[in-house]
């Protein structure tokens, strides 16, 4: 194939996508301004105290991601002080608006090695995230799909769910996942890794089922956002939980949008009219990411001055002996 070739196939995959992002985008704004007047006629003030609740919700879930993500650091080589890995983690949040996952594996990769994470460590532990927090996220999204859309406890809902955890459980196979990430970081020159630098199938199956309660963690924070807006039992906010998951999800692995933009929404609004107006569907799928985004803005803010000292401390002395833990 030509390279004259290979840039006409990139140009139509990339407006491709855009495509899909644009179409999503619209049918969201679209049901919003369709069903506007029903949303501000039927307004009432938010309810402060599920507000409160879906606030200490979010930031809990992302606090919680950021631990699980230097347990995994350190599973692979390297242990990093809470303070150190705050502008890495935080920063690579943000990284997610940037179509692809390039931007989020490569920035991340880089700052570990402002803080003396050897590269192909830094490498390691950021394909490791990518892996389980996909698997972790698709098994808990079959799940609860399955139950949304063949009823809670019903056999087949519970054979779905069964189906897709034995497929994703073949995947954090021990055996499977090196060969999954080896070719990769071969590809980038990082040299040959170490068989002490695996995970084990005990330790992926403990980090993909973290990654999985990360996403139950997020159904809860959206329970509580949207009961402060619409009045919903427990057993409909359980459900409304249930369906911002799987659309998180479904918009984490849509790697042609940027972190997920109009997918998670697009869905979100479909899987919502099961319990409440399509406006009030829509209006929730797009203050929930001006919710999300905010949250993550001022978290990256707040890392960016409490880890500007560690920063410098790390690129003028290096590691430490007690920040380096080998297996």
């Amino acid at each position: 194939m030509t390279t004259n070739n290979r840039s006409w196939r990139r140009a139509l995959w990339t407006a491709a996508k855009l495509i899909l992002v644009a179409a999503a985008v619209f049918f969201v704004g679209k049901v919003l301004v369709d069903n506007w007047p029903d949303v501000r006629a039927g307004w009432q003030p938010p309810r402060a105290g599920s507000l409160v609740a879906a606030a200490l919700a979010l930031l809990g879930s992302y606090f919680y991601l950021y631990k699980v993500s230097l347990a995994v650091l350190r599973r692979v080589g390297y242990r990093l002080s809470f303070r150190a890995g705050l502008r890495p983690f935080f920063y690579s949040l943000l990284g997610r608006y940037v179509p692809g996952r390039f931007a989020v594996i490569v920035g991340k990769i880089y700052m570990y090695e402002r803080r003396g994470v050897p590269r192909l460590t830094a490498a390691l532990a950021v394909a490791y995230e990518n892996v389980f927090a996909a698997v972790g996220g698709v098994a808990v999204a079959l799940a609860l799909a399955a139950a949304l859309l063949t009823g809670a406890f019903s056999w087949a809902g519970l054979g779905l769910a069964a189906a897709g955890a034995l497929a994703l459980a073949m995947l954090i196979q021990p055996a499977v996942l090196r060969r999954l990430l080896a070719w990769p970081l071969k590809k980038m020159r990082l040299g040959e890794l170490g068989t002490e630098m695996f995970i084990g199938r005990r330790g992926s199956a403990a980090f993909a089922l973290a990654y999985a309660a990360y996403c139950v963690s997020l159904g809860v924070f959206f329970a509580f956002f949207a009961a402060a807006f619409v009045p919903l039992g427990a057993a409909a906010a359980a459900q409304v939980g249930a369906a911002y998951v799987a659309a998180a999800v479904l918009g984490y692995v849509a790697v042609f949008a940027p972190s997920g933009l109009g997918v998670r929404e697009g869905l979100l609004v479909i899987l919502l009219q099961r319990y409440m107006p399509p406006g009030d569907a829509a209006f929730l799928a797009v203050a929930s990411r001006i919710v999300a985004v905010a949250a993550e803005l001022l978290l990256a803010a707040a890392a960016a001055g409490a880890g500007s000292k560690t920063e410098a401390r790390a690129a003028r002395d290096g590691p430490s002996a007690k920040d380096i833990q080998t297996q």
